[in-house]
């Protein structure tokens, strides 16, 4: 796929003009939150970091990862699907920021005392997976990290929660997810989570099942990544 093709999806993922209700659904590549981010530019940044993420990985991505949808302690702030402020941060002060995409990266999430984010703020399965992937061979830009809802879908005036998107939801947002699917054309995919796995059969989007890292499902995730290793390099 092409940058143009690149430029329409991020373009296209930040209006978030399918976004059923935007009261419960969060878009960070284009709301801003007025309480937690450092500020109104908060989702231009976070657009430039999915651009950049994605542009690293067009014509090089051997397999791609889909969750169910963001979560407000991961791309609700770095911008990039099962990925961490937090981590990015520490990566870029040991120098190995390519790791993410070249350049240099801006946090966005404010630092409240109740988020215990001074360092940017943390998913811990984001941590899994990056992990998991790295220590299972796999280069930083051999997989790409996405959701099948797009957006962060979060209980109404409570925009640091998390929630189950709805299955009209996961219709509406199908075409975001196709988009995304076609600047990868016949790369694996790996469907974390059973959500997620029914969410992506519902729609009749092929994927390999793998555990959800939470709730200790930590090591059957990362053997599910070891067993898809083996398979593309037998």
């Amino acid at each position: 796929m092409s940058k143009n093709d690149l430029d329409s999806f991020v373009s296209a993922v930040a209006a978030g003009a399918l976004i059923p209700d935007p009261a419960t659904m969060f878009n960070p590549w284009g709301d801003h939150d007025p309480l937690h981010d450092t500020g109104p530019d908060a989702p231009r940044v976070r657009a430039d970091h999915l651009q950049r993420y994605l542009a690293a990985r067009l014509g090089r991505a051997r397999v791609l990862l889909i969750a169910e949808a963001p979560s407000y302690s991961g791309a609700k702030f770095s911008g990039m699907a099962m990925t961490s402020e937090r981590d990015v941060l520490a990566a870029h002060a040991a120098g190995r920021g390519s790791d993410y995409f070249d350049g240099g990266f801006q946090r966005t999430s404010r630092v409240l005392p109740q988020l215990k984010n001074t360092d940017g703020m943390l998913e811990r399965t984001a941590s899994i997976v990056w992990a998991a992937m790295s220590g299972n061979g796999w280069a930083p830009t051999d997989f790409v990290l996405w959701n099948a809802v797009a957006y962060h879908p979060h209980d109404t005036g409570r925009p640091l929660t998390n929630r189950a998107p709805s299955v009209s939801e996961r219709r509406a947002l199908r075409p975001l997810l196709e988009q995304f699917l076609a600047l990868f054309p016949g790369v694996p995919r790996l469907a974390i989570g059973r959500i997620c796995q029914h969410s992506l059969a519902d729609m009749g989007i092929d994927a390999l099942p793998a555990r959800h890292p939470s709730y200790g499902g930590a090591p059957e995730f990362r053997a599910a990544v070891a067993d898809l290793r083996a398979r593309l390099t037998a």
